[in-house]
């Protein structure tokens, strides 16, 4: 019987443990997200600060613009967002080759994004894993509206 309590005892403390680390996952705000992208950027094409802060606010239009027009699930106005958000970007590095970096940049964090939502449904969905379809988390690398890049 001791036993038993014991056992009891110790699987309520493995699901307040495991639910506490669930409710402490913190949100990720688009401007948390867009600076991250723009610094990441940085690291791999020279900008100015200047272009560094347009390029941030060309990223949270785009958030912006995918919460406001509900464009989830919507994979032609996602793409005419992408486009939009990316002629913007062309336009502030003045520079082809930059450009090309950039959209170098964009298709590795798309690609990263679709890896990561592989594993994730892959953790979701194995034996012993969890079986939420909330996905918890960061689903789509963070970004609100599905994780378009």
């Amino acid at each position: 019987m001791k036993r038993k309590f014991s056992l009891f005892l110790l699987m309520i403390l493995v699901c307040i443990s495991a639910s506490a680390q669930e409710g402490s996952r913190k949100e990720v705000t688009p401007e948390e997200i867009s600076k991250d992208i723009v610094d990441r950027l940085a690291k791999k094409i020279e900008v100015t600060k200047g272009q560094k802060d347009s390029i941030n606010t060309a990223f949270l239009q785009f958030m912006d613009d995918i919460q406001k027009y509900n464009a989830q699930g919507n994979q032609q106005l996602v793409d005419l967002l992408i486009k939009s958000r990316d002629e913007k970007v062309k336009k502030i590095l003045h520079n082809d080759q930059k450009n090309d970096k950039y959209l170098e940049f964009i298709a590795d964090l798309k690609k990263q994004r679709e890896e990561n939502q592989g594993q994730q449904r892959y953790q979701q969905h194995k034996p012993g894993g969890q079986h939420n379809h909330i996905g918890g988390g960061m689903q789509g690398g963070g970004m609100q509206g599905g994780g378009n890049y």
